[in-house]
């Protein structure tokens, strides 16, 4: 992992933390706080649809805070809320502050030095794998398994970990068109995590699977003839490679998500 996904990350996994531990009541916490302003998030919400008509953007206005935003929300307004997720406010404020100001080199690709990268590194893999600890047992699992961070089909649809795993994309794709998923996920453990995407309706014998290893993957599936239909369900399954799983069976599971599309008829004479 370079320099750049570390900020990057900490910055996602952050947003996904807010989730977990103020819910929809976010907004309006950060906004009583002066944390944001609500008319600029959505002004940014709107810039962000202009500039990607092809895509289904985050209607989520968390997606729109800044790492500045962020850092206020939990450290000024809510830290005794997030303090169970993170520790000593005195470490968390010294790394975030750190973070902060190694994000705009390496968001523009500015070069760091490379004890600059082991600290950005190190840092950032301490507070990633706190807050996979923390959403483990706020989410009623063991701290033995692994939670995704975010999937994401390259239309924008997510699955973003906590709510629905099956969502209903309402994309509608032609035969031979590619769907592309950009799958994330955090192990307390730092376990091997691995990867399979195919097609449910296919009942298992899907002889269109794509598979990939760790931390971060794409997997893409593209469609046929034989997927024709108004609900053709992308299934995606993650596991560790440890012994145990959330799903126990012969195969053995951590996380399922299931993405519907529709895949038009070929017009007549094709």
């Amino acid at each position: 992992m370079n320099p750049y996904e570390a900020v990057r990350l900490v910055e996602l996994d952050l947003r996904q933390l807010v989730r977990t531990v103020l819910g929809s009541s976010w907004l309006e916490i950060a906004r009583a706080g002066g944390v944001v302003d609500v008319a600029n998030l959505k002004e940014k919400a709107a810039v962000e649809r202009g500039r990607r008509p092809a895509a289904v953007v985050s209607s989520d206005l968390l997606d729109y805070t800044d790492f500045t935003q962020l850092q206020n929300l939990i450290l000024k307004k809510q830290w005794e809320t997030f303090a169970p997720a993170l520790g000593t406010k005195r470490h968390i404020e010294t790394y975030l502050s750190k973070i902060a100001g190694f994000r705009n080199p390496t968001m523009h690709a500015r070069p760091l030095l490379p004890f600059e990268e082991h600290l950005v590194l190190g840092i950032s893999g301490e507070i990633r794998n706190r807050i996979a600890i923390y959403r483990n047992t706020k989410e009623q699992s063991s701290m033995y398994y692994p939670v995704v961070d975010l999937i994401t089909d390259n239309f924008g649809n997510t699955h973003d970990g906590i709510t629905n795993s099956i969502i209903k994309t309402g994309v509608r794709l032609e035969i031979g068109e590619t769907v592309t998923f950009t799958c994330r996920a955090t192990d307390p453990e730092d376990r091997e995590l691995h990867w399979k995407l195919s097609n449910n309706a296919h009942g298992g014998l899907d002889p269109q699977i794509d598979e990939a290893t760790g931390n971060e993957v794409t997997l893409s599936y593209t469609f046929a003839r034989a997927d024709v239909g108004e609900r053709v369900p992308l299934l995606i399954h993650m596991r560790s490679n440890g012994e145990f799983h959330r799903q126990p069976g012969s195969q053995g599971t951590d996380v399922s998500a299931m993405f519907h599309y529709a895949v038009n008829p070929p017009r007549q004479g094709k």
